[in-house]
C-alpha cells in the first residue's frame, strides 16, 4: 500500500515536467533572410543595409525579429515584432543607415514573445558602409553689438540636428547650463538682454538614445552699463542780465538725448533754491546779477547717476528801468559794477586839467604844513612835553593788569607788538586805547 502511494506521489510531481517540455516547443521559424547593401546618396559607396527575412509559425505566436549591428566603436540593436496565427508567414525588413565610416557585422535572432527564449541565431556578415546619417550637431550663435552692456539687446539663436536619431526613432533631450535662470523653451533664441553683469559659459549637450552625442560652448561676457557722461556748456557768462544766456547739459558721443533724463538745481545769489526737470538746457538771460549755482544730474535707463555742477556769473544790467527786464522789486542787494571803458571822470571844477592843477597845488601846501609841525615838535624833544614813545608805553603799560576787558565792552581786543591796544567793533572799525586819557581813541585808515 505505501509502495503504491509513493510510485504516484512521484507521478504528480513529474506531471508539471512533462507540461513545461510540451510547451517549451516553440513552432516559429525562419524561412528566408537577405541582406542587401545600397547607395542611397548615389556617391558609388553603399551606405544602408536592408536585411529582409520571411517568418512562419504552426501555431498561435508573438515573433521578435532583431538585428544585432557592431561596429569598432558601436553595438545597436534594431528590432521588428510579428504576431502571426497558426501556418500563417509573414514578411519584414530592418534598414540600418550607417552612422560612420567602417565595418558592419551583422546578427540575426528570432524571438518566442511567448516563451521568452530564442528560437534561431543567424550571422548575416561583415559589410564595409560609408556614413549615410550625420551625428548630432548643436550650435550658438550670439547676436549683439561687439561689446554688450546691461540693457542692450541680446540674442543668443540655437541650432540642433540629430539624424541618427531621426532616422531610428531615438532623440534624446538637449539640455542647457550656465544662464542665470531658466529657460523653458527648448527652441526659441535665447534672452540676454536682461542678464545681470557677468562672464557666462553657456553650454548645450545632447545624447540620443543610441549613444550618440555632442556638446557645445558659448562665452558672453556683459559689462555694466557705464554712468552717464555729459559736460555742461555756458553761453553768457559774466553778461549783463537781460542779454543772451543759456546753460546746455551736452550728452557725449556715445550716448543720445534720449539716452538720459536731466534733473536740474539751482541756487540763486539770495541761497533760494528752484528746480526744473525733463529739460536739457536753462534760459538764465533774466537771472538776477550776482552768482548762480547750477547742479545737474543726468540719469541712465538703468537708473545710474551723474551730477555735475558750474557757477553762473551775471552782471547788473546797465539800466535797471529797462522793460525786457520785467517788474524788479528790489535791485539794492544786487553786486555793483564798474562802467569799464564806458567811465566818464567828472571834474571838480572846470575841467579836468584844472581839477588835477588844484589838487596837486593842495597836496604841496599840506607837505609844507605837515613838515613845519613835525619840526616843531622835534624841537621840543628835550623839553617836559613827553614824546611819542613815552605815549604808546603809557597806553600799553597803563592797561596791564588785565583791566581792559572792563573797558572794551564785550568788543574783542588785540596788542599789537608795539603794545597799544585795539578793539574792533562789528561793521570792522578799530578803536585805539589812549592810556594818558584813558579813553578809546577811534582808528582813520
Amino acid at each position: 500500500m505505501r509502495q503504491n502511494i509513493l510510485i504516484l506521489f512521484s507521478i504528480f510531481l513529474l506531471l508539471p515536467l512533462a507540461t513545461l517540455t510540451v510547451s517549451a516547443e516553440s513552432g516559429i521559424g525562419l524561412e528566408e533572410r537577405r541582406v542587401d547593401a545600397m547607395d542611397m546618396d548615389s556617391d558609388g559607396f553603399p551606405d544602408m543595409l536592408s536585411t529582409i527575412f520571411a517568418i512562419n509559425s504552426t501555431q498561435d505566436s508573438h515573433v521578435g525579429v532583431q538585428v544585432i549591428v557592431e561596429t569598432d566603436r558601436l553595438v545597436i540593436p534594431f528590432w521588428e515584432n510579428l504576431t502571426l496565427t497558426a501556418g500563417e508567414m509573414k514578411f519584414g525588413s530592418i534598414d540600418i543607415y550607417a552612422w560612420e565610416d567602417g565595418d558592419y557585422n551583422l546578427r540575426m535572432l528570432i524571438w518566442d514573445h511567448g516563451l521568452e527564449i530564442i528560437t534561431e541565431e543567424v550571422d548575416l556578415g561583415t559589410f564595409d558602409l560609408t556614413t549615410a546619417l550625420s551625428p548630432p550637431i548643436l550650435g550658438l550663435e550670439l547676436q549683439s553689438a561687439e561689446t554688450i552692456f546691461t540693457g542692450d539687446e541680446c540674442k543668443i539663436l540655437r541650432f540642433f540636428s540629430d539624424d541618427v536619431g531621426e532616422q531610428y526613432d531615438a532623440l534624446g533631450v538637449v539640455s542647457l547650463t550656465g544662464v542665470p535662470w531658466q529657460v523653458l523653451n527648448e527652441t526659441a533664441p535665447i534672452d540676454c538682454s536682461s542678464w545681470p553683469a557677468a562672464t557666462y559659459s553657456i553650454s548645450l549637450q545632447y545624447t540620443n538614445e543610441l549613444g550618440f552625442g555632442a556638446s557645445t560652448i558659448l562665452e558672453v561676457s556683459i559689462e555694466n552699463h557705464p554712468a552717464p557722461d555729459f559736460s555742461i556748456l555756458v553761453n553768457g557768462q559774466n553778461q549783463r542780465m537781460g542779454t543772451g544766456c543759456s546753460v546746455v547739459a551736452v550728452s557725449a558721443e556715445n550716448q543720445t538725448d534720449t539716452d538720459l533724463e536731466f534733473s536740474w538745481l539751482i541756487t540763486n545769489p539770495k541761497n533760494q533754491e528752484t528746480s526744473e526737470s525733463d529739460v536739457k538746457d536753462l534760459d538764465c538771460g533774466l537771472w538776477d546779477p550776482g552768482v548762480h549755482k547750477v547742479r545737474v544730474t543726468a540719469t541712465n535707463p538703468q537708473m545710474q547717476t551723474t551730477t555735475l555742477g558750474v557757477n553762473v556769473v551775471r552782471l547788473p544790467p546797465v539800466d535797471a528801468s529797462d522793460p525786457i527786464l520785467g517788474n524788479i522789486s528790489d535791485d539794492t542787494a544786487w553786486p555793483s559794477s564798474s562802467s569799464g571803458e564806458d567811465y566818464e571822470a567828472i571834474p571838480l571844477f572846470l575841467n579836468l586839467q584844472a581839477s588835477a592843477a588844484a589838487i596837486g597845488g593842495g597836496g604841496i601846501l599840506f607837505g609844507l604844513i605837515f613838515g613845519i609841525f613835525a619840526g616843531l615838535i622835534l624841537t621840543r624833544g628835550g623839553s617836559d612835553s613827553p614824546r611819542l614813545e613815552e605815549v604808546m608805553e603809557a597806553a600799553a603799560s597803563s592797561m596791564a593788569d588785565g583791566e581792559i576787558e572792563d573797558v572794551a565792552e564785550g568788543l574783542p581786543t588785540y596788542t599789537d607788538p608795539q603794545g597799544v591796544i585795539w578793539r574792533q567793533h562789528p561793521d570792522g572799525s578799530m578803536d585805539w586805547w589812549d592810556g594818558i586819557e584813558g579813553i578809546w581813541v577811534k582808528f582813520e585808515s
